[in-house]
């Protein structure tokens, strides 16, 4: 009997080994930002370096490199895969079935909660943010993402109240920004050991704001 290769063949074993090769890859950078997650949450600033992160995640410094070519672009790649694992990129999709009310407790509820589990890793970060461009530079740009979430929400809440408005509509989107960051979060205290309880809180700030 002969077996003849065949094109189809070709392709199929390439598309396999292209598929293993991704795979490899996915879990390279996977493991590379676990590492650098848990230094971030455990060490001091000074010790967060390429070669650290490497050593932890059991590669080489350059294929760090290639894959977030930087250690501000380490960094970023952290904070994205934070929010990404946290559905916090979906807040809006997810409520827009609700009332804007009811969003809006949903929203500062899993606002509170993501902050609360990540509060040991972003706690130091914000911190250095006074010291460190690169990180301040960082988080401002996550915050004017989320600026951008908070002024939807804002918008929904406004155009549900029959009330007169007492505020502008701009200084509306910076209170409820700044009520429900992870810095006014943080300086709860005892109180943002409970995100629930916390939530409750801030929802109840964020709604005496929009009226």
């Amino acid at each position: 009997m002969v077996i003849r290769y065949t094109p189809c063949q070709g392709r199929g074993r390439a598309l396999a080994t292209h598929g293993r090769r991704a795979a490899a890859t996915a879990g390279t950078r996977r493991g590379i930002i676990e590492a650098a997650r848990e230094l971030l949450a455990t060490r001091e600033w000074q010790h967060f370096t390429i070669e650290a992160v490497a050593s932890r995640a059991g590669v080489t410094r350059v294929t760090v490199y290639n894959q977030v070519r930087s250690k501000r672009g380490l960094l970023d790649a952290v904070l994205a895969d934070l929010v990404d694992r946290a559905g916090m990129d979906q807040l809006l999709a997810d409520t827009e079935h609700l009332s804007a009310g009811d969003a809006c407790a949903e929203i500062v509820r899993r606002t509170c909660l993501f902050w609360h589990s990540e509060r040991r890793l972003l706690r130091p970060l914000f911190g250095l943010a006074a010291v460190d461009h690169d990180v301040a530079s960082i988080l401002t740009q996550r915050e004017e993402w989320r600026g951008n979430q908070m002024q939807r929400l804002v918008g929904r809440l406004t155009a549900e109240t029959t009330s007169e408005p007492s505020l502008d509509q701009a200084d509306v989107l910076a209170g409820v920004t700044a009520v429900t960051s992870f810095a006014t979060y943080d300086a709860l205290g005892a109180i943002a050991d409970d995100p629930d309880r916390a939530a409750v809180l801030l929802n109840r700030v964020v709604r005496s704001l929009t009226g």
